[in-house]
């Protein structure tokens, strides 16, 4: 029954695409400037649509997302003409998407953030299921308290920093009972106060790099070997209702991701960016009860 519904919702969305055309104006995609920075760095003077391996300078989950969003439109059968713009605040994206200003985000969203603006903001397959993402305690490579946590009970004797607007962060971190959790609007902001010494670590995906160090403008971060935090709640392309194109490229984009994920190409790209990291797989992984959305997207 499932492989029939998923087949229906494939022509569905198939017949929609074939029955539309895309326009281009103001199909604003609005991209974390960290993110935009590292994917030209990526990317290059190459075609997004041609990219089969996603390693290289610059890969990181968020990274590549920006490329398969584009890979999922191409795998639709459709083109878009969008314009990337910057935009560090994650509750200013999202407002973006539910007043129709913004077409969509370029990177995914949890979907406990999207579900409780569903009116507003398409929510397309997940990209990330529940369960699948793990992420690392990033700290300066100097602070030598921090790197000797080995366990939950140290980790609790850090300050860590994250942004309320990041639900399933920061309900995960206040779930751990830390010394003290910070709060920043913006990704630069809590990098400044962890290579400043204001917090002990920040959340980040495991990178490709050597020693899986995060490279950000100020220096590098560095992960507390031997342990890993586990997330609660999957991860979906936002698109905005509001907009004049959003229905049209919500179907577009959804069909696409379906494709790209059952040929395995939405999994290749997060193993090549770091993302699904293979020298992490055995690392103590530290879980909070409760949490995620009683949505089901995947």
């Amino acid at each position: 029954m499932r492989k029939i519904t998923l087949k229906l919702l494939i022509f569905a969305l198939s017949t929609t695409v074939l029955l539309s055309t895309a326009a281009a104006n103001n199909n604003t995609i609005l991209v974390p400037p960290d993110v935009l920075r590292d994917y030209r760095i990526l990317v290059g003077d190459r075609d997004p649509l041609t990219i089969t391996d996603y390693s290289g300078p610059g890969s990181r989950r968020d990274v590549v997302e920006l490329i398969l969003m584009q890979q999922a439109i191409a795998a639709a059968g459709v083109h878009f003409d969008l314009t990337f713009v910057e935009e560090a605040d994650y509750a200013a994206t999202l407002n973006a998407l539910s007043n129709g200003s913004a077409l969509a985000s370029g990177t995914s969203a949890w979907l406990n953030d999207l579900s409780p603006r569903h009116q507003d903001i398409y929510i397309t397959t997940a990209l990330i299921g529940r369960g699948e993402f793990e992420a690392g305690f990033y700290v300066h490579p100097d602070n030598l308290t921090a790197l000797t946590a080995s366990n939950t009970q140290d980790v609790q004797q850090l300050t860590g920093i994250s942004s309320r607007h990041w639900q399933a962060d920061w309900n995960t971190l206040s779930g751990l009972q830390l010394d003290a959790l910070l709060h920043s609007d913006t990704w630069p902001g809590m990098v400044d106060a962890v290579m400043n010494g204001g917090a002990d670590f920040l959340l980040a995906p495991f990178q490709t790099s050597e020693a899986m160090q995060l490279s950000v403008d100020s220096g590098v971060l560095v992960p507390i070997p031997g342990i890993k935090l586990g997330l609660v709640g999957s991860r979906h392309m936002a698109i905005s209702r509001r907009h004049a194109e959003g229905p049209f490229f919500n179907s577009v984009v959804h069909l696409g991701l379906l494709r790209l994920k059952k040929s395995g190409t939405v999994r290749q790209a997060y193993i090549d960016a770091g993302f699904l990291h293979p020298d992490v797989e055995d690392w103590t992984l530290i879980t909070v009860e409760g949490g995620g959305s009683a949505w089901s997207m995947n």
